[in-house]
């Protein structure tokens, strides 16, 4: 009977144990809740007061730029229509309100504006605004180089070498028009070696857009014929036996005469190619 009766004592010990055990491990959640409990309301609170503000702050932002894009189709509709005057104010209204990218398209439409109506320092003014609007080098530098086209047409060609020397660096997004300017402005300004050298590498170098590769090799060309010009006396040999004497088959017609070729038919040409076109990517949200 002793033996049975311990035996029926032994799973109560055992469960009073596991009791008691149980009883230690809720003692000390309990502790650690007392403990550290606040903070992780705290933390649960402040995850979840997060959230909700990034998804407050980007409805207002898609809101803020579904309005700034119904802006900006407006002043480019009311620039389509001819109403220039409205159509600046408007970008302009835009580019104080917009993120930085919308900001500064609607400073390029603005300077553009400008240049139509004939105010060339006032666009100058605006491109330059516009390339501080954007931090992708590709937008920046578009900005940049319209800029330089307006100076060179204006014979500014020490600010224009000072503006588009950094533009012309090798892999730049505009670096063979750049080059192009930059050799035009330098052989106007009397550096022939830095005009050779820009005209020379856009003729040789692959890669290059065929209208920029053939009118740097049509300035070689007229180049040379300066050249032989200037160093045979023009009582001794006519100026028709110089051009017998020098290849100028890829002239296309053009005068010898470097002063000809303007600014303009250089911004003209320029324009056709693709490189000079905005870039039809997204919308740069900066």
């Amino acid at each position: 009977m002793r033996e049975i009766a311990v035996r029926q004592k032994g799973p109560r010990v055992v469960d009073f144990i596991n009791e008691v055990e149980e009883e230690l491990r809720k003692d000390k959640y309990n502790d650690l809740l007392r403990k550290y409990g606040p903070y992780l309301l705290g933390l649960i609170i402040a995850i979840v007061a997060v959230a909700g503000y990034l998804e407050w702050d980007k409805s207002v932002s898609d809101k803020k730029g579904r309005a700034t894009s119904a802006a900006y189709v407006d002043a480019s509709n009311l620039e389509s229509e001819g109403n220039l005057e409205t159509a600046f104010r408007q970008f302009m209204a835009i580019s104080e309100k917009a993120p930085a990218g919308y900001s500064g398209l609607s400073l390029l439409r603005a300077a553009s504006i400008k240049l139509d109506l004939g105010e060339r320092a006032e666009a100058v003014t605006l491109f330059d605004e516009a390339a501080e609007q954007f931090d992708k080098p590709r937008h920046k530098q578009l900005a940049q180089i319209k800029a330089a086209y307006i100076l060179a047409n204006d014979s500014e060609y020490e600010n224009v070498i000072s503006r588009i020397t950094p533009l012309a660096k090798k892999d730049a997004p505009y670096e063979y028009l750049a080059r192009e300017l930059l050799g035009f402005s330098s052989q106007k300004i009397g550096d022939l070696s830095k005009a050779r050298q820009e005209f020379s590498y856009l003729s040789t170098v692959p890669g290059v857009p065929e209208s920029i590769k053939a009118r740097a090799d049509q300035s070689l060309s007229l180049m040379r014929v300066d050249a032989a010009l200037s160093d045979v006396p023009q009582d001794e040999v006519s100026e028709d036996e110089v051009l017998e004497g020098d290849d100028v088959s890829d002239t296309q017609g053009v005068s010898p005469d470097t002063d000809s070729k303007d600014t303009d038919s250089m911004d003209a040409n320029s324009k056709k190619n693709d490189e000079t076109a905005t870039p039809k990517e997204d919308m740069p949200n900066e």
